[in-house]
């Protein structure tokens, strides 16, 4: 019975009133036809027979008194029993009979010879026998389309309508439910996903907005350095011009200070432009060899290692093969094999790909003291690139803010001209590949640098 009720409900708009309306066809048919009948039967039972009459039999007695007897009779029919017309012939013994006469009537349908009573009930029946059809044909229609907009219609448009109050008043933790297989149930899903796109395309619009906040907070944060070391000079080379003993060594090394200052400012108005530039990149995935792509990658990376006096350490790992591993240390001058992933077709945007190990890479060489090791994975349609150095880790405040995607300049004493914001960008690119980055210190020591993509085709 269920399931009978879930199909009835799963119908499509079209079949389902189309059945609706031939149920109510058929039983607005069977009812016209009852009272159609009913009205006729009782009107045949008011008006007259035409092939029926009247005998009348009246008898008048020897004291004068008469009787009178009738009897209805159908012309066509058997003749019922009727008393005996013609007298026995009289007895010497008992008395004489009354002289009977005898008269018939043919009955005639007229309506004018109905009593008041039963005219009206005949012209009830009439008007009842040409109104009944229509009557019923119009509570057919209403009580159709009642069940029909009930059944079908109701719910899912007061659940759109729901939805779409929800959505003006920007409120997209919301899900509109309507399990029926019909165009509604369609509509409602379709409706469902647009929903889902629109809470997606918010989060990541309100996800741009934190990005771009963060970014101008930390910009502006790094900015009151140089401005206050220019402002503080100008104030020191004020005071050296007033006291007349501003000699032309301190000038030079005044002018050397602002001129580093107003670099560092430079170099941060071209980060800023640089981020602003990242939200117009799109991945343009092509099929690949991951063998290819990694052994060009880390043969770009070992030059680059060699360059920073560093010495890289790459392994690879991927389906039906075993780790392999390989070193280059920095003071060689060849070019040495090194490991690279099996040979299987990946869906990448190269260029993309290497300019997050670029940035990613460039950061550790800077932080590392000797070691970066540089492991690529590949499995179930995952390419995992793990970048490990050998410094000093990433600072907690960075690792707290982990979830976020951009980060603060990450500087050091050594290296104050350094923004830090490499894994900045590397991280917005790798969610422009549909991929992800993870931070964290590994146990061994150092910074480690987790990414990972959707390399399907």
């Amino acid at each position: 019975m269920d399931n009978l009720k879930r199909k009835w409900r799963s119908l499509p708009l079209r079949t389902f009133f189309m059945l609706t309306v031939l149920i109510s066809f058929c039983t607005i048919a069977l009812l016209s036809g009852l009272i159609l009948s009913g009205c006729a039967a009782f009107r045949h039972y008011l008006l007259p027979d035409s092939d029926s009459v009247y005998l009348s039999i009246q008898k008048t007695y020897e004291d004068g008194t008469e009787s009178t007897e009738s009897y209805l009779l159908r012309l066509d029919d058997i003749p019922v029993q009727l008393p005996q017309i013609v007298a026995d012939p009289p007895s010497p013994e008992a008395p004489a009979s009354p002289v009977p006469r005898y008269s018939i009537e043919k009955i005639e349908p007229s309506y004018q010879r109905l009593t008041p009573k039963r005219k009206l009930a005949y012209t009830v029946c009439g008007i009842t026998m040409v109104a009944a059809p229509a009557v019923l044909s119009l509570a057919g229609v209403i009580l159709c389309s009642f069940y029909f907009y009930r059944r079908k219609l109701k719910l899912p448009l007061q659940l759109l309508s729901e939805a779409t109050v929800q959505i003006a008043a920007q409120n997209l933790d919301f899900r509109p439910e309507y399990d029926c297989g019909d165009e509604m149930g369609g509509l409602c899903r379709s409706f469902i996903q647009m929903q889902e796109a629109l809470c997606a395309n918010t989060k990541k619009m309100w996800t741009m907005l934190e990005e771009r906040k963060m970014l101008q907070a930390s910009l502006s944060h790094d900015l009151r350095n140089p401005i206050a070391i220019i402002q503080g000079y100008a104030e020191h080379l004020e005071n050296k011009a007033q006291n007349r003993t501003l000699s032309g060594e301190s000038a030079l090394h005044i002018a050397h200070s602002i001129g580093l200052a107003a670099k560092r400012m430079e170099d941060y108005a071209q980060s800023l432009h640089t981020l602003n530039q990242l939200e117009d990149i799109t991945a343009k995935k092509q099929e690949v060899s991951a063998m290819r792509l990694s052994a060009e990658l880390t043969e770009d990376f070992v030059l680059m290692a060699r360059q920073n006096q560093r010495t890289l350490h790459v392994s690879c790992s991927g389906p039906g093969s075993h780790v392999l591993s390989g070193h280059s240390d920095h003071k060689e001058t060849c070019s040495k094999a090194f490991p690279t992933l099996p040979d299987i077709p990946i869906g990448v945007d190269s260029a993309l790909i290497y300019r997050i190990l670029e940035n990613i890479i460039g950061n550790a060489m800077r932080f590392s003291r000797d070691d970066i090791f540089l492991t690529f994975a590949l499995e179930d349609c995952v390419l995992s690139i793990t970048v490990r150095d050998d410094g000093s880790g990433f600072p907690k405040s960075i690792l707290q803010k982990d979830e976020k995607i951009l980060l603060s300049p990450v500087l050091s004493p050594a290296q104050e001209n350094h923004m830090g914001i490499g894994i900045a960008v590397s991280r917005i690119l790798c969610h422009r590949h549909g991929g992800k980055l993870c931070l964290s210190n590994s146990p061994l020591g150092g910074a480690m640098v987790e990414i990972s993509f959707d390399v399907s085709l």
